[in-house]
This record gives structure tokens, sequence and C-alpha cells, in this order.
């Protein structure tokens, strides 16, 4: 057994990131026997570890004693901890510990505290909206979308409902673990971002991710998470499916955010399609007039975005509008 003295304040932090490893594999519900006898041996290995233990477990126990419903997230923020770097960890550990280390006082600061900050976001059908989050990330919504934000002292998720998003990541400066990881969450897949500018679409059974500026991990189902570049466009169609790279779609997938659709030689069909999000009636393309291609930048602001893009389709293509039950439309060829 190793004799060396514990440094004043607790053990070094090496040990600690050693301790909360041991504390999330004994946590997790599966650990078995063998487990428990390699944390048991480990911990007597050397009296540091002993101490890092305890302070660990120190963490855990109060949250046994606060009222049910909260104390389950104690092991849940030492395994987020686990996942950060060495210093985030330990900062996570002093964190938790004030708690800890408040009895009474610590209850109260757990329920009073924002530990787990929720907020929804919404758009109409037509609406764009863009917001600065906490942490200085800005999220844009488009039209007829819905996406909540919840940030912990170790996480951030953003989980999209339906429609589309964009973000821009924030430094996260105020962070009390330092730059905390970032989540999207939508039907089909998980998006981890690495410092960086990204989309993500959910339409129907699919979820779409475009890549502006630096990388997203895409995590679908069991399979080993996939990573995305700048300029990379990935569909993930069903869940547990494979991400699958998309083809080239016709038009600029972040132009929405500045107030614009930018279409390049894009098939007709597909672009009514993206002009219907922005319609509450119906609006349809005609098959005799889908391939059609259009080029062009429809602005999405001021008053009728979509009564002035089909105007614009009048002019240059050989195609009408017409009008049927309901204000619905249907762009047809002449």
């Amino acid at each position: 057994m190793s004799g060396r003295a514990a440094p004043e304040g607790g053990a070094p932090p090496e040990v600690l990131d050693e301790a909360i490893a041991w504390a999330v594999r004994l946590g997790s519900g599966s650990a078995g026997a063998e487990v428990q006898a390699a944390c048991e041996a480990w911990r007597a290995a050397d009296p540091l570890h002993e101490q890092a233990w305890r302070q660990v477990q120190s963490v855990e126990e109060a949250f046994r004693q606060v009222p049910s419903g909260t104390a389950s997230l104690a092991h849940g923020a030492l395994q987020s901890a686990a996942g950060l770097q060495a210093r985030g960890r330990r900062r996570a550990i002093r964190l938790l510990g004030l708690v800890a280390a408040g009895g009474v006082f610590g209850a109260w600061l757990w329920h009073e505290a924002p530990w787990l900050q929720r907020t929804e976001y919404l758009t109409a059908i037509g609406e764009r909206r863009r917001v600065v989050l906490a942490d200085g990330t800005e999220l844009s919504l488009n039209t007829g979308s819905e996406a909540e934000v919840l940030f912990s002292p170790l996480r951030r998720l953003i989980v999209l409902r339906r429609g589309e998003l964009f973000v821009r990541t924030g430094a996260d400066a105020d962070s009390l673990v330092g730059r905390r990881s970032f989540w999207v969450h939508a039907a089909q897949a998980r998006f981890e971002a690495i410092g960086t500018r990204f989309g993500v679409r959910q339409a129907g059974s699919e979820t779409r991710l475009s890549m502006s500026e630096g990388q997203v991990a895409i995590h679908a189902g069991d399979a080993p998470p996939v990573l995305a570049q700048a300029g990379d466009r990935f569909v993930v169609r069903a869940n547990g499916a494979a991400p699958e790279r998309a083809a080239e779609a016709g038009f600029e997938a972040d132009a929405w955010t500045d107030g614009a659709l930018v279409a390049r030689q894009m098939r007709l069909d597909a672009f009514v399609a993206e002009l219907a999000r922005y319609r509450q009636a119906p609006l349809a393309c005609d098959a005799e007039a889908a391939s059609l291609r259009v080029s062009g930048v429809f602005q999405l602001g001021g008053a009728d975005p979509v009564g002035r893009a089909l105007d614009a389709l009048v002019r240059t293509l050989p195609v009408k509008v017409e009008r049927g039950a309901g204000d619905a439309l249907t762009v047809v060829r002449r």
C-alpha cells in the first residue's frame, strides 16, 4: 500500500478523475461482482484512492437526502463529468460538492438554483425567429418550427420537435465547468457540435444536417458516430439507420437565416415544396412542370413572400398558378 499523503484540500486531480470513473461504472446498473471487487481493490491500494472515493460518494449521499425526483440526477451529473476534460471534471465535482457540504442549505440550493434551465421556442407558419441563448449561442428557427432548450451545469441540449433550426454555438464563457458539450436531438439522430455552425431539419421520417462551419458528430442508433465537416450534408432516414450523404438540394440550406431562398438550377417541384412551408394553405406543383429549373434569390421578408415568388416564376418560366378550393394553389405548365 502506498504511503502518499493527501494534499491539503482533497485528493489529487488525477485520482479524483479515477474515482469519478469508478462511481459511474458502479452506478450504471450493469456492474457485476468483478467490477465491484476491482473497485474495492483500487480503493485499498492507496489512501488517496479511498479519500477520493469518499469525496465522490459524499456528493451522491447528499443527493439521496434531497426529495424524490431530483436525487437521481446526482449519478447523471457524475456520468456527464466523466466525459469532460480533467479540468472540467474537477470543477464539476466542486460544483456538486456545494450541495453535498450544505446539508439543508444544499437541498434548498438544489431546488432554487437554475440547475436545469428549460425554454421553449416556437414559430408560426411563415415566421422566422432568432434568439441568443445564455451561453452565447445564436439559435434561428425557420417557419413552423418548435425547439426546446435545456441547459444544465454540465451540458447544453436543444431538442428539435418539428421544423428546422440553425445554430452558431456560443463560447459558453460563464460556465462553471468550462465549455460544456453541445447537442441537438431530433427524431432520427443526435448531433454533437464541436465548435460550429450547422442546421438541422426534421421532415417527416427524415432528419437532415447541413454543415456551414466546424464539425458535428452524428449519432444514429448503435452505429459509431459519423463526423460531418464544413460543406457536408447528411440525411438519417429512420431510427437506427446509418447517416447517408445527401444529394445536392439545389439551394443554400442556411440562406433562410438571412431571410432568403437562394436557388441554383433547382427543380421546380422541390422549389415549390420549399415555398409551401411558408404558406398556411396548400401549395403544389403539377407533374408536367416539375422538371423545370429555378435559379434566383427570393426574399422571405415583407408582405406575402410566397405570392411574390410565384409572380416571379410566372414571369420567368412557362408556368401559371391555378387556384383551387380553400385557397389552394397549384403551379402548372402553360
